[in-house]
């Protein structure tokens, strides 16, 4: 008797824990920082310039601040931004093809000019290149 209720609990205890881990999966997305306390574009157009980045446009996307744009060295990039600090969140490189021949990895020859963290800090997510 006791365990045909016991199954039945373990499975409403398992979707519970699922579906509070999800809505808490999806608050993450995007940047969360009202309006009132977002830089203005122009301080996203000179943080840029700071960086070597020649910037094609700015726009707003999930509440974060997205420069398209190419690096010091060049490529094309895709930059999140915090709109609030102007910290970068997420630095995309893109090519041609949409492979930038690294194998999925995030190898440091990856990293766009001008991208580096100081002193030598690891990039977010790793940073060791791919054998």
């Amino acid at each position: 008797m006791a365990r045909s209720l016991a199954i039945p609990a373990l499975l409403a205890a398992t979707l519970l824990a699922g579906s509070l881990l999800g809505g808490a999966a999806r608050a993450d997305d995007g940047c969360g920082a009202p309006m009132t306390d977002w830089q203005p574009r122009a301080a996203v157009a000179d943080m840029a310039a700071s960086r070597g980045w020649q910037v094609r446009r700015i726009r707003v996307d999930d509440g974060c601040y997205q420069i398209l744009g190419q690096d010091a060295a060049g490529r094309s990039i895709e930059v999140t931004l915090d709109p609030a600090t102007l910290a970068v969140i997420e630095i995309e490189l893109d090519d041609d093809d949409g492979d930038d021949g690294d194998g999925g990895g995030h190898g440091e020859g990856d990293q766009p000019a001008g991208t580096k963290p100081p002193g030598g800090a690891p990039r977010p997510g790793g940073g060791k290149t791919p054998d």
